[in-house]
């Protein structure tokens, strides 16, 4: 069905000071996802709608192709352009309906390689974004806007959980994103996730406290942790992630659990509902504390994203550390926390004693990036082509390591995990030392563990894709494949080990 102009004039009366191309795109967008534009209407052409709205046909062109590219507007050769019978909302939205947020109240009384600054991202970096999809141009007018209008104050400290604009409008976003349901005063702005981990050290234990660290995991968090006198007991995770009643046999004083529910690092998996309920009831019935570290939760490729840990508390156990260096780029740094009621003024009188302040007008700039509509367009934007690049990485994978590393589809994350065949003739800590000499990064993961791998377990790599593209994927996975000729061709380290590659499965 061709749609009519009228409903797109009447979008576009009057103007609220956004950029022009902004606002053509922020009213297409509301009139689709309400219902106003239908699934399966057809958009007049450019030239038509430029000249029915009085605008340049080059604002149309941009606001439509930013539409087709988060997967709004899809383009059919020789009949149009034409509305997406499934709109990517409905994957930003989470899984389980949650409570709205009560009204506000006041509060009571190495494992992994890490590039050189500015030096080339190689294959197979994980947990590295795409760069170019970040929008630097908007970013730079955002930043220069409020350095411009800084005045005394902004060049101080923020106040005592970072600027309330920046707070309220993460307040929204975590709501409709991760299905959090916060007070503004219940987030604190912070420099970056490992003053957010230290933070937690501070404010919830003290030296010879146990804590629950998952196994194999993040080694940030081992070596934060440990460096204070804290007993971290490593917690083996399974297919479900970590199991509160194996933790409970190895530390049952244990005071906080360290969680990655939304998408476990490095190995992968997302925690179901089952397992997360499982884990809420251990620290309510214990009086413990969960930390939710939600490193690549918001990419989830495969249905609605689940809700966060934090979103199913109940009892107020949970407390949440989002940033933005996986979903933008490391360069922003800025992350923050969500505390429950009762920790706000004790967690806010502590930040202000470790000096954790963020500059204002970055604080500033990024509560522009996310109230006009800029993250969550590049979470859309990036969502879909992270997925393409991970079937583009499968289908590599298929093509050169058959036989050699299984490698599996995921629903979530920015890498994937490839477990090595036993009969490959190395383990994953010797594969990742011959990649590096082709200029191939490979994290092996029991460089990610702290307690042994089981016996005759060769392990398995960490293979990052969202930063690269299809063509540069293909390039490494074929040197990758030359390594692995090599590997299965040397002596093996057993005698009993066979030097033929097990049948791909």
């Amino acid at each position: 069905m061709k749609l009519s102009q009228g409903p797109l004039l009447s979008l576009f009366d009057g103007t609220d000071g956004t950029p022009l191309q902004q606002r053509l795109f922020d009213r297409l967008r509301g009139a689709i996802v309400n219902g106003a534009i239908r699934p399966g209407d057809r958009l007049p052409s450019t030239r038509t709608l430029a000249t029915d709205l009085g605008v340049s046909r080059n604002t149309v062109v941009a606001a439509v192709d930013r539409l087709t590219a988060e997967g709004y507007l899809e383009a059919r050769i020789g009949s149009g352009t034409f509305v997406c019978r499934t709109l990517p909302d409905d994957a930003m939205a989470p899984a389980v309906r949650l409570a709205a947020p009560a009204p506000l109240r006041p509060p009571p009384r190495p494992a992994m390689p890490v590039p050189a600054a500015g030096a080339e991202l190689l294959p197979f970096q994980p947990g590295a974004p795409a760069y170019e999809q970040f929008d630097i141009d908007t970013w730079r007018r955002l930043l220069a806007k409020r350095w411009r209008d800084a005045g005394g104050l902004l060049l101080g400290h923020d106040t005592a959980g970072g600027w309330t604009a920046l707070r309220r409008v993460l307040a929204g976003h975590l709501q409709t994103s991760r299905g959090i349901a916060c007070d503004p005063e219940q987030i604190l702005i912070l420099p970056d996730r490992r003053a957010g981990l230290e933070f937690v050290a501070t404010l919830l234990l003290a030296a010879g406290d146990s804590i629950w660290l998952e196994d194999p995991g993040c080694p940030v968090q081992s070596l934060t942790f440990g460096q204070r006198g804290i007993n971290a007991v490593p917690v083996p995770v399974d297919e479900e992630g970590l199991d509160p009643e194996r933790g409970a046999r190895l530390a049952p004083d244990a005071r906080l659990a360290v969680v990655t529910p939304g998408w476990q690092f490095p190995q992968g998996g997302t925690m179901p509902l089952r397992r997360r309920m499982a884990v809420l009831a251990w620290a309510r019935r214990n009086g413990a504390w969960l930390l939710e570290d939600d490193r690549d939760g918001g990419y989830r490729y495969t249905g609605r994203p689940l809700p966060a840990l934090q979103g199913l508390d109940e009892n107020e156990r949970v407390l949440h550390l989002g940033a933005l260096d996986n979903m933008l780029v490391p360069a922003l740094r800025l992350a923050w926390l969500v505390v429950p009621g009762p920790l706000v003024a004790a967690a806010q009188s502590l930040r202000a004693r470790m000096d954790l302040h963020v500059p204002l007008p970055e604080q500033m700039a990024v509560h522009d990036f996310i109230a006009e509509g800029h993250f969550a367009s590049h979470l859309r934007r990036t969502r879909r082509l992270y997925a393409e690049r991970q079937q583009a990485l499968l289908f590599a994978a298929d093509r050169h390591w058959a036989g050699a590393i299984q490698v599996e589809a995921a629903g979530s994350g920015l890498h994937l995990l490839g477990r090595l065949a036993p009969q490959l003739g190395t383990d994953d800590a010797g594969l990742s030392a011959l990649a590096a000499q082709a200029r191939l990064v490979l994290p092996a993961l029991s460089a990610h563990r702290r307690s042994t791998a089981p016996a005759g377990d060769p392990g398995a790599v960490l293979l990052g894709y969202a930063a690269f593209t299809p063509e540069r994927l293909a390039r490494a996975a074929e040197r990758l494949g030359g390594i692995l000729d090599r590997a299965r061709q040397a002596p093996p380290p057993r005698a009993t080990l066979s030097r033929r590659l097990v049948p791909a499965e």
